[in-house]
């Protein structure tokens, strides 16, 4: 039965596709909101570069434009903070941790984690690999068990958390609770052995991974990525990716189909037994790029019972690459009219070692292609523009403070309750 409403749901809904459709195009072109939340000012879309004695010049550029508000407008924030003191606040997707790629040192670590704090973050979904050819098994163990011991050793600052119950242990006791996310399956196994793939999934588990996406942006053993969305060779999820979802099923791992294919989503909120999410991907008829996703996949994820998270990349929001809070809240309303209040939240995909990840990039650009948006002039939205976008939807769209709540991390902690096992 489940698959079959996942089914009609992706099939079968061409009048809240059309009424979604109706509303993108009005929202291309109507006047902006309140000032604070207004477009930013724009700013030059330069090439990106090839050649390496280009890379410096053209990173200062990037880190120089990447700040979508100013302090005095982040201030005007204040009063919505306020508003939702009792509201659990939850990100889907932070990057990084002690001895992440790009040189993400834990002193970083501790800086940009005390930024979610300062905003009243009370759960943080963290990414501890992004599945790249380095990140072995053993490197990827290792990397958890050093951040564990991280967390562990500033027990007034961090809570690991493995259970949902723990969300509302670490708002009580004012800590932050942290969860490991994979952005991607190869760290199982990089052959796709489906043996050796399955024992590591239960290790990573027992090491407090909570939340697994299927691959990140390349077609791997497991599934096809964005990259074949529009190539015409999206072959979605393979029989080693099945595998996985039913182990993921049983263990009590959320699945991810941000950065995957368009079928991969689909067919994973199919196979799935329990909801799916997208915890860090924007609408394409906004910025039709194969990073994001299209709406046949965001609804078959909400079909699943499942969450769809925007992230705060200007360059995965629109061709501007304009990150305003103004134009988060685009796909944030574009998701509810085609989903339901219930299936939006957000997830910032913040970089904190911005500079250093921009040179990782270019010195890999099969990786992070430049047709999917990655190192192109925009601006990157620190977890504190999640206030920004709660303020447009209560003056712009009309939310109510229920659906607001929802979005901030309510929907998340419903999410997640459905699909950890104790």
């Amino acid at each position: 039965m489940k698959k079959i409403n996942v089914y009609l749901s992706v099939m079968a809904s061409a009048f809240a596709l059309h009424t979604a459709d109706v509303f993108a195009s009005k929202l291309k072109t109507e006047m902006y909101g309140p000032s604070a939340m207004a477009s930013s000012e724009p700013f030059e879309m330069r090439q990106r570069p090839t050649e390496k004695a280009e890379f410096s010049a053209y990173i200062d550029y990037l880190v120089d434009v990447a700040d979508p508000r100013s302090t005095e407008q982040l201030k005007e924030d204040d009063v919505i903070k306020k508003r939702f003191k009792k509201t659990m606040i939850v990100d889907s997707l932070w990057v990084g941790g002690p001895g992440f790629p790009a040189g993400f040192s834990a002193e970083l670590y501790d800086k940009a984690m005390t930024h979610s704090i300062e905003n009243n973050y009370n759960v943080v979904s963290a990414t501890i690999t992004n599945a790249g050819k380095p990140d072995t098994p053993a490197v990827v163990r290792q990397r958890m068990i050093d951040t564990n011991k991280h967390w562990a050793d500033q027990p007034e600052k961090y809570l690991q958390v493995r259970t949902v119950d723990d969300f509302y242990k670490a708002k009580k006791q004012g800590r932050l609770g942290v969860f490991h996310n994979f952005q991607g399956m190869m760290p199982l196994s990089q052959s796709g052995d489906e043996q050796e793939a399955l024992a590591n999934l239960s290790e990573f588990y027992e090491l407090g991974m909570r939340q697994l996406m299927f691959t990140y942006n390349i077609d791997t053993p497991y599934s096809d990525g964005g990259v074949s969305n529009s190539d015409g060779t999206d072959q979605g999820v393979h029989k080693a990716g099945f595998a996985v979802i039913k182990e993921a099923n049983r263990l009590g791992i959320a699945l991810d189909c941000s950065h995957s294919s368009n079928q991969t989503c689909i067919e994973a909120a199919t196979a799935s037994d329990k909801p799916i999410m997208l915890s860090h991907s924007n609408a394409d008829i906004f910025q039709p790029i194969d990073r994001n996703a299209s709406a046949q996949a965001i609804q078959a994820v909400a079909a699943s019972g499942g969450v769809i998270c925007v992230n705060f990349i200007g360059g995965f929001l629109n061709p501007q690459g304009d990150a305003s809070p103004f134009q988060i809240a685009k796909h944030v309303e574009y998701i509810r009219n085609l989903t339901g209040p219930e299936h939006v939240c957000a997830g910032s995909d913040y970089v904190w070692n911005y500079a250093d990840t921009l040179l990782w990039i270019l010195n890999n650009p099969k990786d992070f292609p430049v047709e999917m948006g990655y190192a192109t002039p925009s601006h990157m939205g620190k977890p504190s523009e999640m206030w920004g976008v709660a303020r447009v939807l209560k003056e712009t769209y009309n939310w109510s403070d229920e659906e607001i709540a929802g979005f901030l991390g309510e929907n998340l902690v419903r999410f997640y309750n459905t699909v950890w096992v104790d």
